[in-house]
């Protein structure tokens, strides 16, 4: 099963996952000063830098392999046929794209989190200086780090997985451990509904999952592969 998996993998899907465990395992263990410089923190944050708006995408948890498992493991399931649709070149934009969606969604739902620290920390007499204080360095007026930061390929992956669903709804899919077929359109949209009502605080069970970056990755992954087909991309496939 998994050497026809290997051996049906696209070129940019291929160097997607081969960078994705060079820079877990460096991260983790070769190298792991480098964690940190790479992971997203939020842009008001002093530990911000402009790299790792794109860095944070190869990056994953350090606790464990569950997380660039089940990444790389969508890739390798869906990242090929899409891949093959549109052409190499087309795919790495559509997949980096994805990973912008994510970044700017998950921004947006932080600044609103900021601000309203902002205006707490206000409201009690403190300066924004000293709010901020609280917000990133685990100082007063707080005591610790609201906004942690970002890692994973889980936005790109969404805009694969959202891409897919448009590109072929009826083709039936079957989830790990559930011996039941369900149509792409229905089994991604259902997950797509979760990371919505996730990120927007109606579910609370994964508090330490990216859902705004996993649909902000799904939105943007929706909307170039609607474009690109009601333009007909495929007549100007550029491999």
């Amino acid at each position: 099963m998994f050497n026809n998996l290997f051996n049906n993998l696209t070129p940019v899907v291929k160097n997607l996952i081969i960078l994705n465990v060079v820079v877990f395992i460096g991260t983790g263990w070769v190298a792991p000063a480098l964690y940190d410089p790479l992971v997203l923190y939020f842009f008001k944050d002093p530990e911000f830098q402009i790299w790792q708006i794109f860095s944070h995408m190869f990056m994953h948890s350090k606790y464990g392999l569950t997380h660039i498992f089940f990444n790389m493991y969508g890739l390798i399931l869906f990242g090929p046929i899409i891949e093959r649709r549109w052409g190499s070149n087309r795919f790495l934009f559509f997949y980096l794209s994805a990973g912008l969606g994510a970044v700017a969604l998950t921004y947006g739902f932080q600044y609103f989190e900021y601000m309203d620290y902002i205006n707490e920390g206000l409201s009690r007499g403190y300066t924004v200086e000293q709010v901020e204080q609280g917000i990133f360095t685990r100082q007063e007026p707080y005591g610790w780090k609201v906004m942690s930061g970002m890692v994973g390929a889980s936005g790109c992956l969404f805009g694969v997985l959202a891409a897919f669903a448009f590109l072929y709804p009826n083709i039936e899919l079957m989830i790990l451990f559930i011996p039941i077929p369900i149509k792409a359109k229905y089994l991604i949209g259902i997950y797509v509904i979760y990371e919505t009502l996730s990120a927007f605080g109606f579910i609370t069970l994964q508090q330490n999952v990216g859902h705004a970056a996993h649909l902000g990755g799904a939105i943007v992954g929706f909307i170039i592969a609607w474009y690109w087909k009601r333009n007909d991309m495929n007549q100007y496939r550029i491999d």
